[in-house]
């Protein structure tokens, strides 16, 4: 008996230090072994970790809509001559086309809409094709109030790492859903990334479509802040510029107000991109000379 008795003061004594070190760590202590609080134990899923945010001024992107970020953006630099995109366009007088990507954004696209209104400014919007089903009446509001939308790919992929039906895919189902919202087609296309090659242009161009990149890039994926964006827009623009933002961060949108009205003030007259191309024809027929192909810049992020 004094054994069994030694035998079980030792076992309660390990039993009691085994779980107040547990307890200790944060670690549930063992349950007994009766079967009934053992199930009950692993029927509790642990409580998910949730990284902190690096980024607070950034909003979570909304389930099933594509948010692109952090990505390179690399401007094709092996464009054949005769296949034309434009970065900017050469013109008589103080234009430039302002362009959103990557929307619309449920929230964010809204107030800059608003922001473009009070100011009577023309914007060309390219939209991804699976935002636009899932908004589409921001998309309709947009080209309601006269700005321009453009397709940028059904769920933004690199297209020249595509197949050819792929990148058609791509392309086919955004214009469908553009003009399920707008009752137009579009006649522009953005490449995610800025990625593009002879092969997937002669698509674009078999399509009707003009390939637009850009000559203004703020960098505003990166989220630097809205200080940073409208300095580096302002610092960029010029007459013929296609200046590049994103109407999914935050960042960008509390830039614009100070960014459109210095730009206002410094005499630029905003355009939709297509109304910037048709100036480059009259360039053209007044000077009587022959636009050159595009240069695409160097590698931009």
């Amino acid at each position: 008996m004094k054994t069994i008795f030694v035998v079980r003061l030792f076992l309660t004594l390990l039993f009691t230090t085994v779980a107040l070190s547990a307890q200790d760590q944060g670690v549930s202590s063992p349950a007994p072994s009766n079967g009934v609080a053992a199930s009950a134990v692993a029927s509790v899923s642990p409580a998910p970790v949730v990284a902190a945010s690096t980024n607070p001024v950034s909003s979570p992107c909304p389930q099933g809509m594509v948010c692109p970020h952090d990505e390179k953006m690399v401007l094709p630099s092996d464009i054949h001559p005769t296949l034309k995109s434009y970065c900017s366009v050469p013109v008589d007088g103080p234009y430039i086309a302002m362009s959103f990507d990557d929307g619309p954004s449920a929230t964010l696209t809204p107030r800059l809409l608003d922001l473009l209104k009070q100011r009577g400014i023309k914007v060309t919007f390219f939209v991804i094709g699976q935002n636009v089903e899932h908004a589409p009446e921001i998309v309709a509001r947009a080209a309601a109030e006269g700005h321009e939308i453009g397709n940028h790919t059904w769920d933004h992929p690199v297209l020249t790492k595509l197949s050819d039906a792929r990148v058609q895919e791509e392309i086919n189902k955004t214009s469908e859903a553009i003009f399920s919202a707008t009752g137009k087609k579009p006649v522009l296309l953005r490449p995610p990334y800025g990625a593009m090659n002879p092969r997937v242009h002669r698509i674009v161009d078999q399509d009707g479509m003009k390939v637009i990149l850009w000559s203004v890039d703020p960098n505003d994926w990166k989220r630097p802040g809205s200080a940073v964006v409208e300095r580096r827009i302002l610092a960029g623009a010029k007459p013929g510029a296609i200046i590049l933002s994103h109407d999914i961060h935050p960042g960008t949108i509390e830039a614009m107000p100070a960014t459109l009205d210095a730009l206002l003030a410094k005499g630029y007259k905003f355009v939709t991109v297509s109304e910037l191309i048709a100036m480059e024809s009259q360039h053209s027929k007044a000077t009587t000379t022959t636009p050159a192909s595009s240069t695409a810049p160097t590698t931009k992020k």
